[in-house]
């Protein structure tokens, strides 16, 4: 059972579970595996133990999120006390993206395009309404940090935009206030997809690092903003 579980964290590790996927039914799984199903089931609990997955009444196994509450709660407690810790918070982040952008076009598989296809179809069909849901459009980033297939990209991205939340809100919220600006994002986000798509490594990370610097502008006037209500 413990050479199961050892397949399964591999499986985590690599990038083929993502936190907060849920995995398989018990029979297909095994089956996937080529293991019995008890093997699978101590497998289970023996992940559960270590923390790699959660089960959840009545709805089955997920994958859990790797992105530690013991390393974003302090963080939060930072940031609350001190908004300027924003910028190098959001210069970890342009790092980890641009990263990820160019692994991602270098390693990207078709499962890997339709991870980042289907959030991007969401915010095409949004954007001629001047909608932007958040969701979709970090769904969007994090796929991209998934197709680096690189693990520690994207759980540390998961946290970078959990504990920034406020400023997220706040840039989307200029984003969707004229329809231009909302068409504008979306063509930024169409040419990253296109780029790694084509598996175009500086091409990918150029669209990347153009939407970041737009992006940024905008962070800066919620910065401003905050430093005028202290």
């Amino acid at each position: 059972s413990e050479e199961v579980a050892g397949q399964i964290r591999d499986l985590i590790k690599d990038g083929k579970l993502q936190s907060g996927e849920k995995l398989p039914p018990e029979r297909i799984f095994a089956e996937m595996l080529g293991v019995g199903r008890s093997s699978l089931r101590e497998a289970f609990n023996i992940l559960e133990t270590q923390g790699f997955v959660k089960t959840r009444k009545r709805q089955g196994i997920y994958v859990s999120n790797l992105s530690s509450s013991i390393i974003s709660d302090p963080l939060r407690k930072i940031l609350g006390e001190d908004k300027q810790k924003l910028l190098q918070l959001y210069e970890v982040r342009k790092d980890i993206e641009l990263a990820s952008a160019w692994a991602a076009a270098e390693h990207r598989t078709e499962a890997d395009l339709g991870k980042m296809k289907r959030p991007l179809e969401k915010m095409e069909a949004d954007a001629e309404k001047s909608v932007l849901n958040l969701c979709d459009d970090l769904e969007f980033h994090l796929a991209i940090a998934q197709s680096s297939h690189n693990i520690f990209r994207s759980h540390i991205l998961k946290n970078i935009f959990d504990i920034s939340d406020e400023p997220l809100q706040y840039v989307k919220g200029i984003m969707t206030s004229e329809k231009d600006r909302t068409l504008k994002l979306l063509e930024q986000h169409r040419n990253i997809f296109l780029a790694i798509e084509k598996q175009d490594p500086s091409l990918a990370r150029n669209r990347m690092a153009e939407h970041l610097i737009w992006v940024d502008q905008k962070w800066r006037v919620f910065m401003q903003e905050k430093n005028q209500e202290v």
